[in-house]
């Protein structure tokens, strides 16, 4: 995941292919139906998750029930080291928000993958500054851009997740303009009205759960204009 000369972060780096079957070796299979829980926050629990397939959202609520949602997660991510690295209980919740296949392993076992796999513990190291980076951007958006600037820096984001072909991203499924809100610290009527003034410029096309960003160029020169 690396941070590009607009300030944006983009995608994680997939787990390199000769550690994931290093790990596979030493893991195993669990199924989950979209909708079930495999972290709860505040829980003493340190195992480590692959994502074979499906997705999960990685969230926190504050005092008044309030969802904030940090990210989603898809196939070849993974999930849950902090706890097993440092022995602390869960700093947020994880929900499986599609039908998810996941490979996961005791965090002790974990520590002993990391140690015992060459290159796996600079992997993680590596893994860790990159998400590290990521936090530092999002704090810096949500202390210091409008509401426009946020909703079209998690649009950045999401093209480069899904992937830039001629200044063009397909996003499917599209996050609701709820879960938008809830991941940029605002409300969804900003949302709604910052994407309907997109739409009428011609840079995003949305039809239910999936979004065209007709060009990634222009938007980003929208997001430069206001950041700068």
């Amino acid at each position: 995941m690396a941070e590009s000369a607009e300030g944006i972060v983009g995608a994680e780096e997939p787990f390199p292919a000769g550690l994931r079957d290093a790990y596979l070796a030493r893991a195993r299979l669990m199924k989950l139906r979209r909708g079930q829980i495999v972290i709860s926050e505040g829980s003493e629990t340190s195992e480590v998750y692959l994502i074979r397939s499906g997705r999960v959202q990685i969230s926190l609520f504050s005092p008044h029930g309030r969802e904030v949602i940090l990210r989603e997660m898809g196939p070849n991510l993974i999930f849950g080291e902090l706890a097993a690295i440092d022995r602390q209980p869960r700093s947020a919740n994880v929900v499986a928000i599609e039908d998810c296949l996941l490979a996961y392993m005791r965090g002790e076992d974990f520590l002993e993958f990391l140690g015992a796999v060459p290159q796996a513990g600079l992997w993680m190291s590596q893994l860790l500054v990159a998400r590290i980076r990521n936090l530092t951007a999002r704090a810096f958006e949500l202390a210091t851009l409008p509401v426009a600037g946020r909703v079209h820096s998690e649009l950045l984001r999401l093209a480069r997740e899904a992937g830039i072909e001629s200044d063009q991203a397909l996003l499917h499924p599209m996050p609701t303009h709820a879960d938008l809100a809830a991941r940029i610290g605002t409300h969804r009527e900003a949302v709604t009205r910052e994407l309907n003034l997109l739409a009428g410029e011609g840079i995003v096309r949305q039809s239910g759960r999936k979004a065209q960003i007709l060009s990634v160029a222009r938007l980003q020169s929208l997001y430069d204009r206001i950041r700068h």
